[in-house]
């Protein structure tokens, strides 16, 4: 009997978090899963973890590969699934033992190729750890609701892209040869693979409950690591060879997608560390220049259009103003709110 929900894991030096995360899936009570570890060349003792959980059960099956990146990891999960869906698990997190149950149901009852929930970040902090609700949705409007980038394009930019705490049909999938891009790393090849299931699905369904634990305090973080700087700007050269043989999106999709640029971009200016700001601003400033007079202007609100402007037309003394701090405490009161309103 085939899965109904194959669990893609891809690993790569996390022995402190991995078997956290595997307790959490071998324990699902959906119990009709396949569990894909794949052992990206890690170097610690996360190759041997792996085999120690398949030797237990007879549903993990463990590939150990040469080191290319979440993204060629992804893909070789991919590769060998055999789930009706498909689902992503980074190694350093966890999940309710009952996601998989309650996204399937959700999905066969709302007959959906996608179906997304909300998270729950959290820390460990000195004393116990500490949890807090992620909405998916930047519009509350959106939930609930079986909807489509067809219907409403603007799903696109106003969804969280982060690939984690969702189910995927695999024909799907397999259908449209949906592939993350393989950049080295793990480089925010979300991005890119988020894009592509947004503009090809024609049914998607967001549940405002949170059944996926995102870890916010690895020290292995990218936040600092210069060589990811400009990763996010690696996924958008993906998309646009996406739309290049995708016309039919490309024509529907492209205002949004200038947006859903313009929001990425932003947010990787606000997480970066503060010495490698002015030089991205010069890369935002040069990938927008020739882009500006082509936004859809109603898209943005008039704050967005005039710092996207200063940005364009004079990066340094954007720099110097720092406007990006301005956004970012914009950015935190927004969510605040959102936290609010769910009850955190």
């Amino acid at each position: 009997m085939e899965p109904l929900v194959s669990i893609i894991i891809p690993i790569y030096n996390v022995e402190k978090y991995l078997r956290e995360c595997l307790d959490s899936v071998v324990n699902q009570t959906l119990k009709e899963i396949e569990i894909i570890l794949i052992d990206d060349g890690s170097t610690d003792s996360c190759g041997k973890i792996c085999d120690e959980y398949a030797l237990k059960d007879k549903r993990i099956k463990v590939v150990h590969k040469k080191n290319a990146g979440l993204g060629a990891a992804f893909n070789s999960g991919l590769d060998i699934a055999k789930g009706e869906y498909c689902t992503i698990v980074e190694s350093d997190d966890y999940i309710k033992l009952d996601m998989c149950e309650k996204l399937y149901t959700l999905a066969h009852n709302y007959d959906c190729q996608v179906v997304k929930s909300d998270f729950i970040g959290f820390e460990d902090g000195e004393k116990q750890r500490v949890f807090k609700n992620l909405p998916v949705c930047y519009d509350q409007n959106l939930y609930n609701e079986k909807t489509n980038a067809h219907l409403n394009p603007s799903i696109i930019a106003n969804s969280w892209n982060m690939n984690q705490s969702s189910l995927y049909k695999m024909d799907f999938i397999k259908k449209y040869n949906i592939r993350a891009n393989e950049t080295k790393g793990a480089s925010y090849q979300d991005t890119g693979l988020w894009f592509q299931i947004l503009s090809l699905a024609s049914s998607v369904y967001f549940y405002q409950e949170g059944f996926y634990f995102y870890r916010q305090d690895n020290e292995n973080s990218s936040i600092k690591n210069k060589n990811k700087v400009y990763c996010v700007c690696d996924e958008f050269e993906f998309l646009d060879k996406f739309l290049d043989k995708n016309l039919e999106i490309k024509r529907r999709l492209q205002d949004v997608f200038y947006y859903f640029k313009f929001k990425v971009y932003l947010w990787n200016l606000g997480r970066i560390d503060d010495k490698y700001k002015l030089d991205f601003l010069y890369k935002f400033s040069q990938d927008f220049l020739s882009i500006y007079d082509k936004l859809n202007k109603k898209y943005f609100t008039y704050g967005e259009l005039s710092e996207l402007w200063c940005i364009v037309k004079n990066p340094e003394k954007s720099y110097n103003n720092s406007f990006f701090h301005k956004i970012a405490k914009k950015i935190v009161r927004f969510k605040y709110k959102i936290y609010k309103k769910i009850g955190n």
